[in-house]
């Protein structure tokens, strides 16, 4: 059955067609990213709202320990807890539909179904490459309007003074419990040096359980595993392999490619204990479709807003200067 000809119904019928993709569009774009794969699958994805995301840490344990007969108990209280604090990051993308291409639609309701699907993967592959680039930044990027990355999250006060508003550098308890391990050691990547960076961000039972990697490294690693490590499968494995994506048995930890990693750095990271807080009145949300003034065309924008929060530096590791 032909679509209407009028502009107005044609729009209705775009806009209708932008919110049937939009689901499809949101499964593809965390599917792009090793890291959101393994959130995903951990339920560290997360909607929440208000004006700022707070998160509590623990920093130090209660007063206690061993005691004979009639010795007195410090009952005095002792502050375990801190909260961080982060402001929602913002990211948008544009669909533009011109008059002209919209009226060569007209009358065959699968054109337009087709110039919405390539519009919406245009969409999708736009927004995994902005926030899958600021991913692996510190924040600071488009006068610090990105999202807090991991060189932000995953650091000892080297290159980012504080995290979630606690600083890393005056002495105190909250100071050790947001410093990350960072190796700058660099060099030729081995097995020992990389055992020895995932031992430093290992607290039994708590260690690393996804490695990502840019490619020249992953190759370094292919080589110097075992073949029966080349090709894992099982827990920790099989959510990376149903979308695709190749990994490493290193340690139980899966290695993984990410195009977005800057050359010689290798993130060692404890998913449990980090976590991608979506707005839940900006989740991917669609604005729907506008005609701007003195011109033949359609205007709408994706709108994302979020943060990711990091829970433990001290249980990650971002290694750097690797050959």
């Amino acid at each position: 059955m032909a679509l209407p000809s009028d502009g107005r119904q044609l729009a209705d019928v775009a806009a209708a067609a932008v919110d049937s993709y939009l689901p499809g569009l949101i499964d593809l774009f965390f599917n792009s990213n090793a890291l959101w794969i393994r959130l995903t699958s951990k339920e560290r994805v997360i909607l929440d709202g208000g004006d700022q995301i707070r998160q509590p840490i623990l920093y130090d344990q209660f007063n206690g320990g061993s005691y004979a007969g009639l010795d007195t108990f410090d009952i005095t209280r002792r502050p375990t807890k801190t909260v961080l604090q982060f402001d929602w990051s913002q990211y948008w993308t544009n669909l533009t539909v011109d008059g002209r291409t919209l009226i060569k639609t007209a009358g065959a309701g699968s054109r337009i179904l087709d110039l919405v699907e390539a519009e919406m993967e245009t969409c999708r592959l736009t927004l995994a490459n902005l926030i899958g680039t600021d991913l692996f930044l510190d924040g600071t990027g488009n006068a610090n309007k990105a999202i807090t990355g991991l060189i932000a999250g995953i650091d000892d006060g080297t290159n980012v003074g504080t995290y979630g508003g606690i600083s890393r550098s005056d002495g105190s308890v909250q100071a050790t419990a947001v410093k990350g391990n960072l190796n700058t050691t660099g060099g030729a990547l081995s097995v020992s040096l990389v055992n020895s960076a995932m031992g430093s961000a290992t607290i039994q039972p708590h260690r690393p359980d996804l490695i990502i990697v840019p490619q020249a490294l992953w190759d370094r690693f292919w080589e110097r595993v075992q073949p029966q490590q080349r090709e894992p499968a099982g827990p920790g494995f099989d959510d990376l392999g149903r979308v695709g994506f190749t990994a490493i048995n290193f340690n139980g930890a899966a290695v993984v490619v990410d195009s977005h990693v800057a050359p010689g750095n290798a993130w060692l990271l404890n998913t449990d204990f980090i976590k991608l807080v979506i707005h839940r009145d900006r989740d991917f949300q669609f604005t729907g479709f506008q005609k701007p003034p003195g011109q033949d065309a359609l205007v709408g924008q994706i709108l994302w807003a979020g943060q990711l929060i990091v829970q433990a530096p001290r249980l990650q590791c971002r290694m750097s200067g690797l050959s």
